[in-house]
């Protein structure tokens, strides 16, 4: 499974940073325009993300291009999405995907085109999730979740865009009864506020700011973060809420020994995809590899300028930037990833909420 690479990464940048530049050809792009591809609408979290990076690359790359970013929206990212397959594949078009959209086109998305397995990411950035219950569950402790059996109530928006959360509570063999109809997960908060949903997840700065509230005054508990999974398959905390026990150490809590089985295995592909690559940039495999090593030169120099560390603090939420090997290690994991295991997660988005996939 992909690994949370932030510390091995920032660790690892300025090795990653002379390697490349010694093989970078500065006149590939000198003169030309990228263009960033950003799927979604402008101000979400994808489109900030896509943004960042457009405004501070460009001066890096050798021969210093132009970069600009175009929103190219409709059916959910679907829309950009599909005509980034349909460029050239010269290395003057790139794509920032969210972490939801990644896991759509890895499971391969009716409607949408987008394969990962044709692209190589150039630069990442994760954020994590943080699960609360409601009080009116009528429990104190995130050690009490199974005595909730068939009262859990969940919001869902769309369902590959919850996932993780839908992933958890199979890992701990909880049944719950899905509310449909919600238009985000600002809406099923606002509908957990109101003691309306019996639980919730949010991606840990939204916990932070609006969730936590609740627990301080007693409204809600923290039952647990999803947390990210070592290269031994050992969790690791969210590094945004360090103090909050992750869901594997949870249920081992709960039952004396770590999860087994298709959910858990299904959880290590889903916690890390999804939120290693909250936010992605990738460019076509098939792009000249002058292009693809320019690009990762100019992000492993991009990440230790000093303006752009002050511009992605608040952006990127206290979350460090994926660049160099840790590019690579998501790449390979994602291509080690048990088929059966990326069948199980489609027969469960099929079986339970009817999503269609047409696997490549």
């Amino acid at each position: 499974m992909t690994r949370f690479w932030t510390p091995l990464a920032a660790a690892l940048t300025a090795t990653a940073t002379l390697m490349a530049a010694g093989t970078a050809k500065a006149e590939f792009y000198e003169g030309q325009t990228i263009r960033i591809i950003i799927p979604f609408s402008a101000g979400g979290g994808t489109d900030t993300f896509g943004r960042l990076i457009a405004q501070h690359l460009g001066r890096h790359i050798p021969g210093s291009p132009t970069v600009i970013a175009e929103n190219v929206t409709g059916a959910g990212g679907l829309l950009g999405s599909n005509e980034f397959t349909r460029v050239d594949r010269d290395g003057m078009t790139l794509l920032t995907a969210s972490g939801h959209l990644n896991l759509r086109a890895f499971l391969g998305l009716e409607g949408l085109e987008l394969d990962l397995r044709d692209l190589d990411p150039v630069v990442a950035s994760p954020m994590g999730h943080v699960t609360a219950i409601h009080s009116r569950a009528g429990i104190t402790d995130g050690t009490e979740i199974m005595q909730m059996e068939g009262r859990i109530t969940k919001g869902i928006t769309d369902p590959v865009g919850l996932i993780e959360s839908i992933v958890t509570l199979e890992m701990f063999g909880i049944e719950y009864r899905p509310v449909p109809g919600f238009g985000g997960r600002g809406d099923t908060r606002l509908a957990f506020e109101r003691g309306e949903l019996a639980i919730n997840t949010q991606s840990s700065p939204a916990f932070n700011a609006s969730v936590l509230p609740l627990v301080e005054e007693g409204t809600a508990i923290t039952a647990y973060a999803i947390g990210f999974i070592d290269p031994d398959g050992n969790p690791v905390r969210d590094p945004a809420v360090p103090d909050i026990i992750t869901a594997p150490e949870l249920y081992q809590q709960i039952h004396g020994e770590m999860p087994s089985g298709e959910a858990w295995e299904a959880f290590k592909v889903v916690a890390n995809l999804v939120q290693n690559t909250r936010g992605t940039i990738w460019v076509h495999s098939e792009a000249p590899e002058e292009a693809r090593t320019a690009l990762r030169t100019g992000v492993d120099a991009m990440v230790q300028d000093p303006a752009f560390i002050e511009a992605a603090a608040s952006i990127l939420e206290g979350y460090e930037v994926i660049s160099g090997p840790g590019l690579d290690q998501i790449k390979a994991e994602l291509n080690a990833a048990p088929e059966e295991i990326l069948d199980w997660l489609r027969a469960l988005m099929t079986d339970r909420f009817e999503v269609s996939f047409t696997p490549r």
